[in-house]
């Protein structure tokens, strides 16, 4: 390429034509064409605009050229690089020739004969682009421009892909030039669209609804009431018969249409009647704001432009897809009315959500419809609204709004008044749950309006509104737990209460089901324990096991009151299982027995017993409801207490159950309904529900599966019938009648099934995923498994419904709303599915679980079992029920052959020794292939991977014979679905036998796949692609060979028409669409696949890299979102390989603008990307961002808190730029925490944002210091997105979205976090300026510039005041510790301005300001406990020193420890009361340790001892007892509840309960008492050090400090333990890791703790002894000096108090002890001796720090410190000889020698004559002594 400089045109602009000629074929021609162009493209966007001028007739001469090429056609990745060419020389270059250009299009569009359908095309599509670019330039073209689409568009002998460019083409130019059109166009235009949304072709129905939006965007007309009335009655004919791409396409449109209802009404002065609007102005003027209603009103009310919609719905007979386009009219619409618009008019919103959809008299619900409706209302006022569109402050005035208009209406207040329905009742309840769950600790605002309304609705007679008022109590206790003191008493009193009445003659059905609405509360409360343990008492817990074991012994005669009685208490009981092994284990023995006597085995008597439906019911509810127990035990034990005798115990529980089961009718009558129950419940709903549970409880305890073998064969019939037989399962009392209307030969889906039940069809099968077997699965393993990449996103929950004929409910299995198996860490609300369904589900897993355990023959006559039921002659081809019956079978054997695979890999094993038998293959085989082939894609895709794992479980010649049977399918076959089934399976085998087994088939199989991809029909080319991705991942390296032609049919196929979406007839075209994912997604994965195949080696090939490049590229920017996430991937793994041929540059842009995109796993992967990029290199990474990166993503910590890479990609960017630019973190974390917004208005999607963002990058500087949080979000959730047609553009019409939300506390919490963690960085950075202003402002007057943290400390105490006065726990929480390190840090940084002031004394009225609200009413255990230590680290940090101003913050410190006085537990500090027993421990802790720091802090300071005088004999007997409990509590918890001791820190205020339940206290304040310990241990030190009278008389009340005689005392022993077990903990820790302060503290005690007043005169025993000498001996080879020098002077104490006397006592002794040693040689000095220990750990500090006597010199130069350390040894040495027996002594003489030689030396090099002097003289003094 010549240089820009020149004046001559670059060589790359100059097309090659004779290259172009001399390729073989039009495919080669095509290929060159496409890589010239895309050169060409990235020329253009970085050369110099001259030179670019110069070269622009050229170029515009070959683009033209190449659009009427007849060779090599102008198919659709080269038309969209033809225009975006000619987009890019009109906005960088000339624009003069730009008339002439449209014209020659236009000739070309409009020649009537000679012209190739491409070049028609791509002519069309030149024309909309410019005009979509630059058409404000050529307005005077628009009614030509308009009038040639228009005549394409309504010319039907046009191809139809042409007729689709065309009203695309139209889009783009409204857009560019849409000022210029007139009315009759428009009106035109209009007509044109209205037909285009009838069309039966899908495709032409997404492009039209996409004009028609562009329509009223940018065209100005006028439209009244009855204009738009007709306009959206046509638009929803649009959503008959249609598919999602249609779906979401038309809901925009609607959407769009309704938002324009809201602008100003115009009233023309001729005729006042007539009222209407303005389309094409700026809509964003519609009536949003209050004050704007006023001037005038709009169009329509909210009511009537609802209203539109809720009329439509309630039509009868509308189906549920014309429903499903409804609701995501209403999302869509919803978030272009923006969030000012929605948190004003949500009551208007909720009643008519409400009203209309759910409480509708036109529309009355049954239990199918009133699930499935509830579900789209929960999806529009949760997932579009309350999530999304509400702030924080929105949705707690939305909680007190629904409790208010909606919760209160239960019950009714006067007699005629009727309620609300319960489908109502139940939205409204879960909308509240789900809200609170989004607040979390920002719902302590309105929990107190809140609770008492939900214990009310406990009362209502529906069991499933009760259920949703339980889950709903769970959620408040879960995020605001304070609220469980009050709460699980509240519950368990009014259960009391109600027990009591059960047995009165007046109780009524009401009475009993309240009995069961308060046990679930209690156990819904009790179940939040594990997740917030602080705030429990084991006392409640207690209580609650000893009603449940009152009840089920004591239980009433009569059957309905006995019911509810032990309802309850398994209830109790169950959820107890959920609170820890450690509690549960203490109830075990009890519950084994209780559940014996539940679950007894049946008699031959009871066999032949004919009993009434009331006993049948009774039996059953009384054995599910201790199944139930059995249940939550086994699967929140498995792993701890459920151990081998126990599952034998368990299992023959449950055989008892089965064997009882065998006595009961085969069937009940589906009208029987139970009548001991007191809510309405079939007794075959019971007889589901009980079996359903015993096969969960026989799969939990699948780890020990030999303890049921005797019943294996048995459960493998008994689980075999239930999936098989459906016609014996009736459908539950949820599931309405389904009626059969299938046509003979006619394929029915079984998932559009309405009725509730699906004809018996599995839940377990969701789309793609299938939930079986689900332990098995790696987490490593392909998530590609369940497709996920074909997501729906936005709108993937209202699409589901349409594919699950069952849907769940809390309702249905109320286990769910008290147990924990289930994650907690977001609180989903339980949607467990009805009796009938998850009966079969459970049998299914059963199935999986024990038939790979079988032994050939029962799994022969298994598999002819299944293959009769599939092949029943009595069953129609195409019926659902035949349908349901072949995805429950392989469902179980894809689940089986999971867990096959599973244990063989577990144990090592081949496959085949467990293998199948060649029979048992064979019918397996012929089973599955039916399925493989089956026209439901589900059902295949799950066949298909199914047939995979037979394959490779089988292996050897199988594998052969398989892939062959496909092959044979594909060649005879030429229905597309048969064709799709086998290129999957082919897929599925190669990845599971694996890429070295299957090898040999490589070959076969890639020449098959890479044949069906080529195939026309979408069906079949998507599957064959998504089989060949598989398979190149699956292969690896292996691969290698077959790069070059996968690429190359990549290429080819890209360039091809076939493949284009939307391309085809009619039918083919809507096949494709239909299929859920495109040939374009797949060729980004293949690519993807290639690449990592490929690896470094793409570094080598230029050919293979720039075509790869090239088709990332392209892929990058088509309108498919799902498109460019593959893309992204691909750029990943770019990065990774050819890290030097990605332009960082252009990338991050494109990411930037991603990550704004409205739909999530694009902004995953962009995310992801990003964060790849910011490892590499995050300045980089943010120099070539544009403006704004960093709000970006902050604000998608609010829109998606679940992208975690978000928070990776900040803390990445923080590691690199804390130390530098710290006022980076302070001014981001101020910005976030004042919550200030900028007003950001997304007009564009993703896509074109860049543009957008160019020519706003002035402004956002300035007044978008926080834009708004969700506008991100709700693109990405809720609006409109272009579909998977043709969309050249990728431009969608869509309104302006004006949302400003302020940052959310968990936003908030992060920025704190950010900060303190930069304050983290600048400390460990070691640079003095950040915290030494004096210094900061000479490097500052020095250098001119300079960032130093010390300059932001108004800031930082700012940011902790405001956040340690917030509404939000955990913000309050961070205030405190962002203060705490402030002070930590800044305290001794002292005042430029003022000499002899410390910086921090000016901010102490701030600093007492933030710390007092901590301890106020509204506070917490968790703020006080970490206040109080900050009060004592200010008060002790020395920054204020006069007591009169440190007042404030002493009175708080001095107001704590009066509370902790008593030996009782506290029940609360400054304002907050009532704390739970654990609470009380903590904050108990944390003020002695609080004291004990200023106790620690006045040895140094003495204005503490001031503070200290009055408090010291409190806190002395205090600390020592909280010593002791730790000490007990570090016990094993069982040695604890033998001891009677109850002194010490209580974690109850009942000493029985604390005993019993000691394990599971032990778990929760063990933390606290390791936190406090330390500096409680200290203080002690420093006081018994001075032999401190409070002290003294401390020991002297302490009954363990008595000693004995001249034994130690019990209280030595726990002081001395303790210490001993940290320094030996950290002396032998692994970690490399030594905390040096622990170490001095301990030893610092140590040394005071061995005097004998506490340790008495014989101190400890020898072996004692010398283990503390083996400790010391540890530390002083691996730590520093300052250890050993406070080694060496325990040792100087140890001499000294205790002398020979207990020093050499084993020495006098040593004639007996040392027998065999001194018959060697009667002189030797004894090994195991005192004094040995104490010589060696001596001369060990010798060797350490005089390298010239040890054998091994370490290099180590003695220092000043080292000198110190062995003075004081020498001295010890000296003392050491003093005691020394005189047959010892010549020994320890000669030793001394060799030492002191050795020291002397060394010093005498490099010490003064001073220092030597003074060893000569130590030296000398030594020998005259001895």
């Amino acid at each position: 390429m010549s240089s820009p400089v020149t004046p001559s045109i670059p060589n790359i602009f100059v097309l090659d034509e004779k290259k172009l000629q001399s390729s073989e074929c039009a495919e080669k021609q095509e290929l060159y064409v496409f890589q010239w162009l895309a050169q060409v493209e990235r020329t253009c966007k970085t050369i110099s605009t001259d030179t670019l001028k110069k070269a622009q007739p050229l170029l515009e001469k070959t683009l033209l050229k190449l659009i009427s090429l007849a060779t090599a056609k102008p198919r659709r990745p080269i038309r969209f690089l033809i225009r975006r060419c000619f987009v890019l020389l009109y906005t960088r270059g000339d624009t003069r020739s730009l008339f002439d250009t449209v014209t020659a299009l236009h000739s070309l569009v409009g020649a009537s004969k000679n012209i190739d359908k491409e070049t028609r095309i791509a002519a069309v599509s030149a024309t909309g682009a410019i005009m979509g670019a630059v058409g404000g330039k050529l307005l005077s073209l628009f009614p030509e421009t308009a009038s040639i689409l228009l005549k394409v568009i309504k010319t039907s002998s046009h191809p139809f892909i042409l007729r689709l460019e065309a009203v695309m083409a139209f889009h783009l130019l409204l857009k560019g030039a849409g000022k210029a059109s007139t009315e009759p166009i428009l009106k035109d235009l209009t007509k044109q669209l209205k037909n285009g949304l009838m069309d039966k072709a899908h495709a032409m129905r997404v492009a039209s609804a996409q004009c028609m939006q562009a329509v009223i965007q940018y065209g100005k007309q006028a439209l009244t009431i009855h204009d738009i009335e007709q306009l959206l009655q046509t638009f929803f004919k649009a959503f008959e018969n249609a598919s999602f791409p249609v779906r979401r396409a038309v809901s925009s449109l609607c959407a769009s249409l309704l938002v324009f209802t809201q602008k100003i009404t115009i009233v023309d002065p001729n005729k006042p009647s007539v009222k209407y609007a303005l389309t094409g102005e700026d809509t964003s003027s519609i009536a949003l704001d209050p004050q704007t209603t006023q001037t005038g009103a709009p169009l329509m009310t909210i009511e009537e432009m609802f209203g539109q919609l809720s009329a439509c719905y309630n039509r009868p007979n509308v189906s549920r897809e014309f429903k499903i386009g409804l609701i995501e009219t209403y999302a869509t619409l919803f978030v272009l009315l923006g969030t000012e618009f929605i948190e004003a008019n949500y009551g208007v919103i909720v009643k008519h959500v409400l009203n209309e959809l759910l409480d509708n008299p036109k529309n009355i619900l049954g239990p199918a419809d009133g699930t499935f409706t509830r579900a789209q209302a929960y999806f529009l006022l949760h997932n579009t609204v309350g999530k999304r569109l509400l702030s924080e402050q929105g949705q707690a005035s939305a909680i007190q709004l629904l409790v208010t208009d909606w919760i209160k209406s239960w019950p009714p207040l006067l007699p005629n008044q009727i309620p609300p329905n319960e489908h109502t009742f139940i939205c409204a309840t879960y909308l509240i749950s789900s809200l609170v769950c989004e607040l979390q600790g920002a719902v302590s605002s309105v929990q107190e309006i809140l609770v008492e309304p939900l214990f009310v609705l406990l009362t209502h007679p529906s069991f499933s509104v009760q259920t949703a008022a339980v889950w709903a109590i769970r959620c408040v206790c879960y995020s605001a737990p304070s609220n469980i003191p009050y709460l699980l008493p509240k519950a368990l009193n009014l259960l009391d209460k109600n027990l009591g009445n059960l047995a009165n003659p007046n109780s009524s059905t009401p009475v009993y089901r309240r009995t069961i609405a308060y046990a679930h509360t209690a156990a819904a409360i009790m179940s939040v324990f594990p997740a917030r343990p602080i705030y429990t008492s084991f006392e409640l817990s207690a209580r609650a096991m000893s009603l449940a074991n009152q009840l089920l012994k004591q239980a009433n005669k009569d059957p309905k009151i006995a019911s509810v009685q032990i309802q309850v208490a398994w209830t109790l009981v169950g959820s107890l299982m959920g609170l820890g092994p450690n509690l549960v284990k203490l109830h075990l023995p009890q519950l084994l027995l209780l559940w014996k006597s539940a679950l007894p085995k049946p008699t031959g008597k009871e066999a032949n017993a004919i009993r009434s439906e009331a006993e049948w019911s009774f039996l059953f509810h009384t054995r599910e409801c201790a199944a139930n127990s059995i249940y939550s035990f086994l699967v929140h034990n498995i792993h701890s207490l459920v151990t081998l005798d126990i599952a034998k115990r368990t299992a023959a529980l449950l055989n008892n159950a089965l064997a009882f089961l065998a006595t009961a009718p085969v069937t009940f009558a589906a009208s029987t309904v139970s009548p001991c129950l007191p809510y309405p419940t079939r007794l075959s709903d019971q007889y589901y529900a009980l079996r359903r549970r015993i096969f969960q409880c026989f799969v939990t305890i699948r780890p020990m599966l030999s303890t049921y073998e005797a019943s294996l064969t048995s459960l493998v019939r008994n689980s075999l019938v239930v999936f098989t037989e459906l016609d014996k399962i009736s459908p539950s009392s949820s599931a309405s009648t389904q009626i059969t209307a299938s046509v003979p030969g006619q394929f029915v889906s079984v998932w559009s099934s309405t009725g509730g039940h699906g004809y018996g069809v599995t839940s377990k099968m969701q789309g793609y995923r299938v939930n079986v077997a689900t332990d098995t699965e790696e987490r490593n393993e392909d998530t590609n498994m369940g497709k996920e990449w074909m997501t729906k996103d936005r709108f993937q929950r209202i699409e589901e419904l349409l594919e699950r004929p069952v849907l769940g409910s809390a309702e249905f299995d109320s286990l769910y709303v008290y147990t924990t198996f289930v994650p907690q860490q977001k609180l989903e609300i339980p949607c467990p599915i009805p009796p009938s369904t998850s009966y079969i589900d459970a049998s299914i897993e059963l199935f999986a679980t024990i038939f790979p355990s079988q032994p050939p023959p029962v799994q022969e006559s298994t598999f002819e079992h299944i293959a009769k039921v599939v092949k029943d002659s009595r069953l129609e081809k195409n019926s659902p029920r035949r349908a349901a019956i072949l995805v429950n079978v392989v469902v179980a054997l894809l689940g089986a052959f999971k867990n096959a695979m599973a244990h063989a890999k577990k144990n090592k094993q081949e496959h085949r020794e467990n293998g199948m038998s060649p029979r048992a293959t064979q019918l397996a085989q012929e089973i599955l292939m039916e399925a493989v082939v089956h026209p439901e894609p589900y059902l295949r895709n799950a066949a298909s991977e199914t047939i995979g794992r037979l394959t490779a479980i089988v292996g050897g010649s199988f594998v052969a014979s398989q892939m062959q049977q496909l092959v044979d399918m594909v060649v005879s076959n030429r229905d597309p679905d048969v064709r799709a089934g086998c290129a999957l399976a082919i897929g599925y085998i190669y990845h599971h036998v694996g890429g070295m087994a299957a090898g040999v088939h490589l070959k076969t199989i890639v020449g098959i796949l890479l044949s069906l991809s080529s195939d026309p029909h979408p069906v079949v080319h998507a599957w064959a692609l998504e089989a060949m991705a598989m398979t190149v991942s699956a292969a690896g390296l292996m691969f290698s060979g077959y790069v070059n032609s996968t690429l190359g049919m990549v290429a080819k196929l890209y360039l091809s028409e076939t493949h284009e979406p939307g391309s085809g007839s009619t039918a083919v075209s809507n096949a494709g669409m239909a299929v859920g994912f495109t040939a374009y997604q797949e060729f980004g994965r293949i690519v993807y696949e290639l690449i990592g195949t490929l690896g470094p080696e793409l570094q080598a090939s230029f050919k293979i890299r720039e075509l790869c490049s090239n088709i990332v590229e392209e892929l990058k920017l088509e309108p498919d979102e799902r498109v460019n996430v593959e893309a992204i991937r691909c750029s990943q793994h770019f990065l990774m390989f050819a890290p030097q041929h990605v332009d960082t540059k252009e990338l991050v842009p494109y990411l930037q603008s991603q990550i704004t995109s409205l739909h999530i796993p694009l902004k995953k992967s962009a995310v992801t990307c990003l964060y790849q990029l910011v490892q590499r290199d995050a300045e980089s990474v943010f120099k070539s961002a544009e403006p704004g990166l960093d709000n970006e993503l902050f604000k998608m910590l609010d829109t998606d808190p679940n992208l975690s890479d978000v928070k990776n990609v900040i803390r990445s960017w923080l590691k690199d730029t804390a130390v530098h630019d710290p006022s980076v973190w302070v001014n981001i974390t101020k910005r976030i925490m004042t919550g200030s917004s900028g007003n950001t208005s997304f007009s564009e999607p993703s896509r074109n944002i860049k543009k957008q963002r160019i020519s706003n990058s002035n402004d956002r500087e300035d007044d978008s210091d926080y834009e708004d949080e969700d506008a991100d979000d709700f693109e990405e959730d809720n609006t409109d997105i272009p579909t998977s047609v043709a969309d050249a553009s990728g431009i969608s019409a869509n309104l302006s979205i004006n949302v400003e939300i302020p940052p959310k506390w968990r936003t908030q919490l992060f920025a704190l976090q950010c900060l303190q963690k930069t304050i983290d960085l600048i400390t460990a950075s070691g640079v003095r300026e950040h915290f030494d202003l004096i210094l900061a402002r000479k490097r500052r007057q020095q250098a001119g510039i300079g960032d130093y943290l010390v300059f932001r400390i108004p800031d930082l105490i700012r940011l902790s005041f405001t956040a340690a006065t917030a509404h939000v726990n955990e913000l309050r929480l961070a205030g405190i510790g962002l203060l705490r390190m402030v002070i930590e840090r800044f305290a001794a940084t002292e005042d430029a301005d003022l000499e002899g002031m410390l910086l921090l004394e000016q901010y102490a009225a701030q600093i007492g300001a933030a710390l007092t609200p901590a301890f106020g009413a509204d506070s917490s255990s968790e703020i006080v406990s970490a206040a109080v230590r900050v009060c004592a680290i200010y008060v002790g940090s020395g920054i204020v020193k006069d007591l009169y101003q440190l007042g404030r913050v002493l009175k708080l410190l001095t107001s704590a420890l009066d509370k902790c006085k008593d030996e009782t537990k506290i029940t609360g500090v400054g304002d907050v009361k009532d704390l739970s027993p654990h609470a009380s421990v903590m904050v108990k802790l944390s003020v002695l340790n609080a004291w004990a720091e200023l106790q620690v802090a006045s040895q140094k300071q003495d204005y503490l001892k001031q503070i200290l005088q009055p408090n010291i004999g409190v806190l002395s007997p205090l600390w020592l007892r909280a010593l002791q409990s730790y000490a007990r509590i570090r016990l094993e918890s069982d040695i604890v509840a033998l001891s009677s001791s109850t002194g010490g820190i209580h974690a109850s205020s009942n000493g029985g309960i604390e005993s019993m339940y000691s394990a599971a206290t032990k778990e929760v304040v063990l933390p606290y008492y390791r936190r406090s310990w330390l500096k409680i241990m200290e203080a002690v030190a420093t006081l018994m050090e001075t032999q401190a009278l409070c002290m003294l008389d401390a020991l002297a009340s302490n009954s363990d400090a008595s000693h004995a005689n001249t034994k130690p005392s019990n209280l030595f022993y726990i002081l001395f333990g303790l210490c001993i077990e940290s320094l030996s903990r950290m002396s032998s820790s692994r970690s490399g890791k030594s905390n040096t302060s622990t170490m001095m503290i301990c030893l610092g005690a140590l040394k005071t703790f061995i005097h004998p007043t506490l340790a008495g005169q014989d101190f400890v025993p020898k072996t004692v002894f010398l283990e503390l000498m083996n400790v010391f001996d540890r530390l002083i080879q691996t730590e520093e000096c300052g250890v050993q020098f406070i080694i060496i002077e325990v040792i100087q104490r140890l001499i000294e108090f205790y002398g020979a006397n207990y020093l050499c006592d084993d020495l006098k002794d040593s004639l007996e002890a040392e027998s065999l040693d001194i018959s060697l040689d009667p002189d030797v000095f004894p090994s195991t001796a005192k004094m040995y220990y104490i010589l060696r750990v001596l001369i060990n500090v010798f060797l350490q720090n005089v390298p010239s006597l040890s054998n091994k010199p370490t290099g180590v130069k003695p220092s000043k410190d080292s000198s110190t350390v062995l003075l004081s040894s020498l001295d010890a040495l000296t003392k050491l000889v003093g005691i020394t027996p005189a047959s010892y002594k010549v020994d320890i003489l000669a030793i001394c020698f060799y030492v002191f030689s050795g020291t002397v030396l060394i010093f005498a090099v490099m010490c003064t004559n001073i220092n030597i002097c003074m060893y000569v003289c130590v030296y000398v003094c030594v020998m005259k002594r001895y």
